[in-house]
């Protein structure tokens, strides 16, 4: 009876005979290791029918034949003999090798290696049917024959868990997008998915977010109450909304619930769908672009799936949720303002229009996060659409507007989209008293900065409109000027004239060559007027020389201005003037020899093709006002949201002439010594 008991002991699954717990298993003979890899059923069973010879004498005296010595052994990674036949192969030597080593070691079969996988769970991660069928089969045969005191069935072992992330053989199965084997696991166990892991990701999540559709399907027809759940809180509804739009449609099918349910952190599955990162990338290529740590970047080709259609289907299953916020106090659409989701903004705010008004835990609308994270075609949606005009002067718990925070951030795009609608209060005080004006004198550092800077516009343009600043004495809140720079910005100024100058000294020489190489060429010497321009008595090779000579002219200047600069004799006040007068010398002689080029090209090739001359001349126009519109735009914006907030008049009293002579100066010199010169000689071609 002793004997009895004890090989049934030996027999059962989840015995270990021979060795305790707390003992290291000796290290795997190479012949096993190697016969096991390779699937030799014959040569395991040499090896072990030799070792079968030996006995092991019982403490109460009985003897019987144990399991072999050899299949003690395991490798540095705890797999014994049995686990590394599931994870070699699937033939049929290798089912014939688990078959030897199960017939000498039925514990095996339970056994967990060092990262608590059992041999059912390296057969599935292995993707070895056949042996993964017989593994189920051989704990079904024990079931069947009844033993009393066996621990193990076919129901427990398959739902053993590894470690540390506690999934099942039905986890790797599906890692592996073995659907046969996953049938098989059902079959054998048709609860088996409602087993999560130790984070509660249930074998459903995890087919979802790998997008195996025909495995969920699979799972969901075994089990109709199968588990839903996933890691962190989440459901596999989470994971649908961004993976795929089938199995979105899928769940809601099988449980609409799903869409209430909230994560840890609060988030429903609408707040996932919405939160899809989308960025305008404008018309300019990007070749180098800024990157946030945790931001993904936008891909030229965008080929991901938009999520409107997610969107209206979770609206359309539940409209509820759009009024559900998470920890944060964030609403579906504050995330997709925080994502520059504009469609899905546009429906919320479109089929549940007070979404719009949803303020989070610090106060803010939709239209404050857009503006925060610079998501400038959610600001200019909200400033064009009528219906949203009442939140765009509503104050978040510091009483900041969304202009108030587009100011603070200095960014000059929702500044400007806020700045052109009449709507938006421009003077209105937070609760540090600050009005918007205020706070775009006290969120300049110092320095020194181009005309083009964010921050310069934003206070130019407030100042244009009238804007107030804090009620108190002005000039106690001024600073003490000092007359010279601190260390930071003269290296500033002086890395900004070693580019200047380098520019400046291009176009110098690229004229001054021009000079000697005239459209043309020269008469030959025999002529009576040998050595001169061929061309010489066209009005427009006229205007060539006075570009040219013009060109020169200035980019001269231009860099003398920089050795100026450069001089550490002359105060601070005198060099800034040197530095302004070499950039805009730069500008008159960058116009100059452009005009300059495009009358060459014209003097040339008018006589013989005129049709290819105006074609060279529009295709540069055309280059030089797609450029030129890059460093001009911001200028034209603050003029066009000026004159809609003051109209004409204050425009026409200000410098604008005086900048555009100034800018246009050469124009005017270069066509008025044109025609002076066709008129006097009667050459108007």
């Amino acid at each position: 009876m002793a004997s009895r008991n004890t090989e049934q002991s030996a027999g059962s699954i989840s015995a270990s005979p021979n060795a305790t717990s707390s003992q290291c298993p000796p290290a795997m003979h190479p012949e096993l290791l190697m016969a096991a890899c390779q699937g030799y059923y014959g040569q395991l069973d040499l090896l072990l029918n030799r070792e079968d010879t030996e006995v092991i004498v019982n403490v109460d005296g009985s003897t019987e034949y144990a399991a072999s010595l050899l299949l003690q052994g395991a490798t540095p990674d705890g797999d014994s003999a049995l686990h590394i036949v599931a994870s070699s192969g699937d033939g049929d030597r290798y089912v014939k090798s688990a078959e030897v080593i199960y017939s000498r070691a039925k514990h095996l079969l339970a056994a967990r290696n060092g990262r608590g996988s059992t041999p059912l769970h390296c057969a599935a991660r292995a993707g070895n049917f056949a042996v993964l069928s017989l593994f189920i089969d051989l704990a079904r045969r024990e079931e069947e024959a009844g033993a009393v005191d066996s621990r193990i069935r076919t129901r427990t072992l398959l739902r053993m868990q590894n470690k540390p992330a506690g999934e099942t053989a039905l986890h790797e199965a599906i890692r592996a997008a073995h659907m046969p084997m996953v049938g098989e696991l059902m079959t054998a166990d048709d609860c088996l998915a409602r087993v999560p892991s130790h984070d509660g990701t249930s074998p459903l999540f995890l087919a979802v977010s790998l997008r195996h559709h025909a495995i969920a399907r699979e799972l969901y027809k075994r089990d109709s109450q199968l588990s839903y759940s996933g890691p962190h809180g989440q459901n596999a509804l989470h994971a649908a909304v961004l993976r795929s739009q089938v199995m979105n449609e899928l769940l809601l099918g099988w449980n609409k619930d799903l869409i209430k349910q909230q994560d840890q952190q609060g988030n429903t599955p609408l707040h996932f769908a919405v939160s899809t990162e989308s960025d305008y990338t404008g018309f300019f290529p990007r070749y180098i672009m800024p990157v946030d740590s945790g931001t993904s970047i936008t891909p030229f080709l965008s080929v991901k799936e938009q999520p409107l259609d997610l969107t209206k289907q979770l609206l359309e299953a539940d409209a509820h949720c759009a009024y559900q916020a998470d920890k944060q106090g964030s609403y579906p659409v504050h995330i997709a303002a925080s994502a520059g989701m504009l469609s899905a903004i546009i429906f919320l705010v479109t089929r549940c229009s007070g979404c719009a008004g949803l303020r989070d835990n610090h106060g803010r609308t939709f239209l404050h996060i857009a503006v925060k994270k610079r998501r400038y075609h959610v600001v200019a949606y909200a400033c064009r659409t009528p219906l949203l005009g009442s939140i765009l002067n509503l104050q978040d718990n510091e009483g900041n507007t969304a202009l108030h925070l587009a100011v603070e951030a200095g960014d000059w795009w929702t500044f400007a989209y806020l700045y052109a609608n009449k709507h938006v209060d421009l003077n209105l005080p937070n609760i540090s008293r600050h009005t918007p004006r205020e706070l775009s004198v006290r969120t300049i550092p110092t320095g020194v900065y181009c005309m083009l800077n964010s921050r310069i516009l934003i206070q130019q343009a407030l100042i244009s409109a009238n804007a107030t600043r804090d009620i108190c004495r002005l000039d106690g809140m001024e600073v003490d000027h000092n007359p010279e720079p601190d260390a930071g910005v003269d290296a500033q100024l002086t890395n900004s004239t070693q580019v200047t100058g380098i520019g400046l000294a291009l176009v110098t020489t690229m004229a001054f060559g021009a000079t000697f190489s005239l459209p043309g060429g020269y008469r030959a010497d025999d002529h009576p007027n040998g050595g001169t321009p061929t061309l010489g008595t066209s009005n427009f090779f006229q205007g060539f020389l006075m570009a040219n000579s013009l060109a020169v002219a200035c980019s001269s200047l231009a860099v003398l201005s920089i050795c100026f600069y450069g001089m550490p004799g002359y105060d601070y006040s005198m060099r800034c003037l040197h530095f302004n007068l070499s950039l805009w010398l730069g500008g008159n002689a960058v116009i100059c020899f452009s005009i300059s080029l495009v009358l060459a090209v014209y003097i040339i090739l008018a006589s013989v093709s005129l049709g290819t001359a105006i074609a060279i001349i529009l295709a540069l126009a055309s280059v030089a006002i797609f450029y030129a519109n890059s460093l001009l735009e911001r200028y034209i914006i603050l003029l066009i949201g000026i004159l809609n907030r003051v109209g004409i008049v204050p425009i026409l009293r200000s410098n604008i002439f005086k900048a555009l002579f100034l800018l246009g100066w050469p124009v005017l010199v270069i066509f008025f010594c044109q025609e002076i010169y066709a008129w006097r000689h009667h050459t108007w071609i």
